[in-house]
């Protein structure tokens, strides 16, 4: 084993400690920008964090650098970026989806009696950000915060099937279509295929492309412009899932997923009854 001498030691937490304030300073000029609500000058900033001109224009070009504070080039005044922006948009639109998603959510989990998910795609990955479980012995858990491949899951399919050509095109290439199980699409060409069969009938099923055993059907969330934001599935063991017992749940996801949408702005009217 080596030995870390007395004066390693110190260097290290010395390091240690200076990371940490340059974290601490760094949040506090972020949240000093917050509070004055626009626009603000360096000396403005270095007075209300208490820190050195200095370190204030290191720090903030870093933050610029990063694009979460922007500087306006006539007046040389600083204010948020774009980054933060998103960052907070991001989190209102996660927690917004959660409230007004889980009255669907179980709403398809009584009437189903499996456990229903609402997922999102981030990164090119589907995460599950809200679930009502079924109250089964035998049923479907996920994890909030999991990860799982677009390409092989009902939400996926179903977010990729109405995004952009170019950002299906980008994930497929970013992440390949390996296969999970032996049911997975792994060929190119067949998954377009697949995409195209979503397109025309609005919903997708994943019949244990992702874990043998397991079905799934998911159908889009659309947000105020059309874009997708989110996903509502039914997923549960495959004994429980034939296509004979997903056709009313089908028409109920899909009665869900319109009505949803509607709520976060899409042109799409819901349907009343299919």
């Amino acid at each position: 084993m080596g030995r870390t001498n007395g004066a390693g030691t110190v260097e290290h937490v010395r390091r240690e400690r200076t990371g940490v304030q340059s974290v601490e300073r760094t949040l506090d000029i972020l949240e000093a920008l917050v509070e004055f609500g626009s626009e603000a000058g360096l000396v403005d900033v270095s007075q209300a964090v208490g820190l050195p001109l200095a370190t204030v224009h290191r720090l903030l070009g870093t933050l610029i650098r990063r694009g979460y504070v922007k500087q306006n080039r006539d007046n040389r005044k600083y204010s948020l970026g774009f980054r933060a922006l998103q960052m907070s948009n991001d989190m209102r639109l996660g927690f917004s989806l959660r409230l007004e998603a889980r009255p669907f959510l179980r709403r398809l989990m009584q009437r189903s009696g499996e456990s229903a998910n609402l997922a999102v795609l981030d990164d090119g990955e589907v995460v599950y950000i809200d679930q009502a479980q079924s109250s089964r012995i035998l049923r479907m858990f996920t994890q909030l915060g999991s990860r799982v491949p677009a390409h092989s899951s009902a939400s996926g399919k179903a977010m990729l099937a109405f995004s952009p050509p170019a950002v299906v095109d980008g994930i497929v290439r970013r992440y390949g279509l390996h296969r999970q199980t032996p049911q997975t699409i792994t060929d190119p060409a067949d998954f377009r295929k697949e995409l195209d069969r979503i397109r025309a009938q609005g919903y997708a099923i994943d019949d244990q492309e992702q874990e043998d055993g397991v079905r799934c059907v998911a159908v889009p969330v659309r947000g105020e412009d059309g874009d997708i934001v989110a996903s509502l599935s039914v997923s549960g063991p495959a004994s429980r899932l034939s296509d004979a017992q997903l056709q009313p749940l089908v028409e109920d996801i899909l009665e869900c997923g319109d009505k949803l949408s509607v709520r976060f702005g899409s042109p799409r009217e819901p349907v009343e009854s299919r």
